[in-house]
């Protein structure tokens, strides 16, 4: 991962001139919301927002109104509204609308704006809003959320890349914020995060597949005892790199045991979605037909099994 920024002497007297910079959000969910508070608890001008979505737009409800109030953020009326008086805009929309909103927003950028977008989008999608904010002379920052903003506060982690990224490490971590920098490159940093979602959204739906069918079982307590203690025992890097380096070896076997598994999950009465998936994923590495190969190696490292992974992938006729 990148550098992470901190606050030193001079970031202070940055994060003060921060506070006199106008800054916007553009949709005011979770995260948006939670940031907004933060800033204008720091004093300087009141965040704005603008909101165009199904259930907030304007003219906007009493209740969200009050909500916006006690964020200390100041409501407009329009997009162009927001773009015309702020310095520093946050798009923090839902992922669908994420690419049109980020167009439109480089529409209107200003020269020398910075474009922060914090949405959960795909590394292409960062890339095109990226290159329609540089086109118009704006800086642009493809920032992620890498924790729970109801765990971290305003703290969260963001994981950012662009060429925006330098300058908003510099200007929000003496505010509190906690930026690591993965480059200038818009999409990078998204690509780390949409990958560690993979494992981190699979593993809550194994978990969950695994601990509602121990609950239909009757063994719940037991089953989160014989899933933890072996977690607990170990570090999760050691443990990744134990899953890569046996895989090559035993993913035709473990294909099967999973058939076996699935069978007696319908047997209690779930469906067995992930292990299904699981058996699935285990047995596209066991046609890659990589196993004798690294059977006969007396010592060999997950980096050796993945690049093998890729140079067999690129090797077979794709679909």
């Amino acid at each position: 991962m990148g550098v992470i920024a901190t606050a030193g002497a001079h970031d202070m007297t940055q994060g003060i001139r921060m506070t006199q910079q106008m800054i916007g959000f553009v949709g005011f969910g979770e995260a948006a919301q939670c940031f907004a508070a933060h800033l204008a608890a720091k004093g300087g001008p009141a965040p704005l927002v603008f909101c165009d979505g199904k259930t907030n737009r304007p003219p906007y409800s009493e209740g969200f109104r009050g909500m916006a109030s006690a964020c200390g953020v100041e409501l407009v009326d329009s997009l162009s509204a927001l773009m015309a008086r702020a310095d520093i805009v946050f798009s923090a929309v839902v992922v669908a609308t994420a690419v049109p909103v980020g167009e439109a927003i480089a529409s209107l950028v200003r020269p020398g704006m910075l474009v922060v977008d914090l949405n959960a989008s795909t590394p292409r999608a960062k890339r095109l809003v990226g290159d329609a904010v540089a086109a118009n002379g704006g800086a642009f920052v493809d920032a992620n959320l890498m924790g729970a903003v109801s765990i971290y506060g305003a703290a969260v982690p963001l994981y950012c890349s662009g060429d925006g990224a330098a300058r908003f490490a510099e200007l929000f971590a003496p505010l509190g914020f906690t930026v690591e920098l993965a480059g200038p490159e818009a999409g990078t940093a998204a690509a780390v995060k949409m990958l560690r979602s993979v494992v981190t959204k699979g593993m809550e739906a194994l978990i969950v597949e695994a601990l509602t069918a121990a609950s239909l079982a009757g063994v719940r307590s037991e089953a989160l005892r014989g899933i933890c203690e072996p977690m607990d025992a170990t570090r999760y890097s050691k443990f990744v790199d134990m899953c890569v380096r046996t895989d090559v070896l035993h993913a035709e076997r473990r294909a099967v045991e999973m058939d076996g598994v699935a069978e007696g999950l319908r047997e209690i009465g779930l469906q067995p979605i992930m292990t299904e998936a699981t058996a699935a994923r285990l047995r596209t590495s066991a046609k890659l037909g990589l196993r004798d190969d690294f059977a006969k190696r007396q010592a060999y490292s997950a980096d050796d099994v993945l690049d093998a992974y890729v140079a067999r992938m690129a090797d077979l006729p794709q679909a």
